[in-house]
């Protein structure tokens, strides 16, 4: 399956940051299969089988991101009747790579470091219907 990489040059932070989780939720799930497949190998295996061999499991506790960003703030107004009725900030994002500094001419002093933890936690408890 081939890799679509995509050139993005501004897009809202919270979708920068969102698709960074599903990048990481992605990969996590890549290992869980992958385990999976490899169970289901010895399992099927009448030797490996025999022989109490397990598939290691791989998994990401804590995932640490830091981007070098270009951020600015949007405002963005809702006009209804040729009349301003609603009115919001938007923080958005560029990456700093070769590109931007190219064609946007931004210098890397003029960027923000941000920085973000993914942490696994626990699933949350079911909750049970008191009979």
């Amino acid at each position: 399956m081939p890799i679509e990489i995509q050139e993005v040059l501004v897009q809202p932070l919270a979708d920068v940051l969102a698709r960074l989780g599903e990048g990481v939720a992605q990969a996590q799930r890549a290992m869980d299969l992958n385990a999976i497949a490899t169970q289901t190998l010895i399992d099927n295996d009448p030797v490996l089988s025999e022989t109490g061999l397990q598939a290691t499991w791989y998994h990401m506790p804590e995932v640490t991101l830091e981007l070098r960003l270009s951020l600015s703030l949007r405002r963005e107004n809702q006009v209804t009747g040729g009349r301003v009725v609603a009115s919001r900030l938007r923080l958005l994002a560029a990456p700093h790579n070769a590109s931007v500094q190219n064609t946007q001419g931004m210098d890397v002093a003029g960027t923000s470091l941000l920085k973000a933890r993914i942490v696994a936690i626990p699933p949350p408890q079911r909750l049970q219907a008191e009979t």
